[in-house]
């Protein structure tokens, strides 16, 4: 009789064990994953709050430094309008008279505008409002900051709007002095900011949520923090356990040591990229660039899509930044060549007038192996110049002098070289003129304001009008409506992508439409 209990109790643990145990490490390991991945939220939004503040205190310090005797010249209006258009998250830029603001970067405003008594005044005269009018459509709330006189201006919801898919997400930022929260997409529990005390961050769980909060290391003034419901947690779990759970009753000696082996493989985005890269979970689709007078297809912008195991795609604004600072950005880039030609290259040589683009980085420019890559399959398939494009956006130019010598040879092979997104980012009208530019392409952001008769609207006409003075090519971004169409088309664009056409399509989808 007790021989037979032992022997009862001894199966019992050997069929319970291994499952309860394999559980056990699925929570921890799917908890590990979700609380990194909110961690980087919150990361991703304190660093576009710090860009937000330092391109307003950039842009005040020039308006101050130009001591005009009439800050609402036409000089000055020029300064602000050229301030508020090279900024990323920076929107306008105005004079400040008291609580009042007679012109900005949108001209004279008769009678001025009324901005309001500030939120907080720093000990140094600087003044903080959470809420500033504007007289822009739909009116969005701006932030902003003021002193000695001028004013610079940023959408109050910039650093929290962030593209993601997870269900009842929470992003926000604060005052960490008073824990008062100053932006915030959901509903973000003040308690949370508590539970930093003296850290300059934390992750934890608290009720249903995971939560991750952290204080900027640049901004005095900032924090800022993410969470995520905890059914994401649950669906996580449940994902592992059903994937390793059966193997569990066979061997469960084997079977934890793999799911050891994966918690470790799994802790970082920088792994998951080196695994996703392993597996070949990355894959290229291709957005249509048309021809706006004839809306014929004339070529393609190639886009990494990143699909886990698990199926879910993951954002390329998540994994692109988490690439570039872990120096896995080239193995990217590289993947990128190889598959675009695969997908593309016996079509491109097959059809000389249509061309391809591909997007490099920073770091991409400056590499030799890029340009010998791109050179390689110029000739594998016998391209014609100007078959292949690469594009660069104005913020990765950190080095300048080496990336105008690295530009000006690929071009001299027969690479087309385009500036992306011009007019979103830090640096000034001169890079137009001095870099080795053949086109320019116009933001998806200034190509909505057209149906909505913004302000930001004419920021197009003058885009084009540099692009035309200095003989670039033209390619409108983000077309969706025939109007956008219609007012491109007359103002001598050439080309264009977008909804309107076609969105991003497999290799396959896209030849066989041609």
């Amino acid at each position: 009789m007790r021989f037979t209990l032992v022997t009862a109790t001894i199966v019992l643990m050997t069929a319970l064990g291994p499952p309860l145990v394999s559980l056990y490490l699925a929570r921890q390991q799917g908890l590990q994953i979700e609380m990194e991945r909110v961690r980087g939220y919150a990361e991703v939004v304190v660093q576009r709050s710090d860009r937000a503040v330092e391109q307003m205190q950039e842009a005040i310090d020039l308006l101050i430094a130009e001591g005009a005797v009439d800050p609402c010249s036409a000089d000055m209006l020029q300064l602000m309008r050229q301030l508020a258009l090279r900024g990323e998250f920076m929107k306008a830029a105005g004079v400040v008279d008291g609580n009042f603001m007679p012109c900005s970067s949108l001209g004279l405003h008769e009678p001025p505008l009324n901005l309001g008594q500030p939120d907080t005044v720093t000990a140094i005269g600087t003044e903080l409002r959470l809420s500033s009018p504007m007289p822009l459509p739909n009116d969005t709330p701006y932030i902003s900051i003021s002193r000695d006189g001028f004013i610079a201006m940023a959408h109050r919801n910039q650093a929290v709007d962030i593209a993601t898919d997870i269900q009842g997400a929470v992003f926000a930022t604060f005052n960490p002095n008073n824990g008062e929260i100053r932006t915030s997409i959901g509903e973000a529990n003040p308690d949370w900011i508590d539970r930093l005390g003296d850290e300059q961050e934390a992750t934890f769980v608290d009720g249903s949520f995971i939560v991750a909060v952290m204080l900027s290391d640049q901004v005095g003034q900032t924090g800022s923090l993410a969470a995520e419901p905890l059914f994401h947690l649950d669906e996580r779990v449940r994902e592992i356990s059903l994937r390793w759970l059966p193997f569990s009753l066979l061997a469960a000696g084997v079977l934890t040591l793999a799911f050891l082996y994966a918690a470790r493989q799994q802790v970082s985005m920088a792994t998951q990229i080196r695994l996703g890269l392993r597996r070949d979970e990355f894959f290229l689709e291709y957005q249509p660039i048309v021809d706006l007078q004839t809306s014929e297809w004339v070529g393609a912008e190639a886009l990494l899509r990143w699909r886990t195991r698990d199926g879910k795609l993951v954002e390329p604004d998540i994994f692109i930044p988490v690439a570039e600072e872990s120096n896995l950005i080239n193995l990217i880039t590289s993947r990128v060549l190889e598959l675009a030609a695969q997908d593309m290259g016996g079509f491109l040589r097959d059809n000389p007038v249509m061309s391809l683009s591909i997007n490099l980085s920073a770091s991409d420019i400056l590499l030799p192996a890029t340009s010998e890559h791109l050179l390689s399959v110029i000739k594998r398939f016998n391209l014609r110049p100007g078959q292949l494009t690469v594009e660069l956006t104005e913020r990765m130019l950190v080095e300048p002098e080496k990336a105008r010598v690295a530009l000006a040879a690929m071009r001299e092979q027969g690479i087309r070289v385009s500036i992306d997104d011009f007019g979103t980012g830090y640096s000034s009208l001169s890079y137009l003129e001095t870099m080795p530019f053949d086109s320019l392409k116009i933001d998806r952001l200034f190509v909505e304001a057209i149906d909505k008769e913004a302000a930001t609207s004419r920021v197009v006409l003058h885009l084009i009008e540099m692009a035309n003075t200095l003989q670039l090519d033209v390619v409108a971004e983000g077309v969706e409506t025939e109007k956008q169409a219609a007012y491109l088309r007359e103002r001598g664009v050439r080309y264009a992508q977008g909804w309107l056409y076609s969105k991003s399509i497999p290799a396959d989808i896209f030849k066989a439409t041609c």
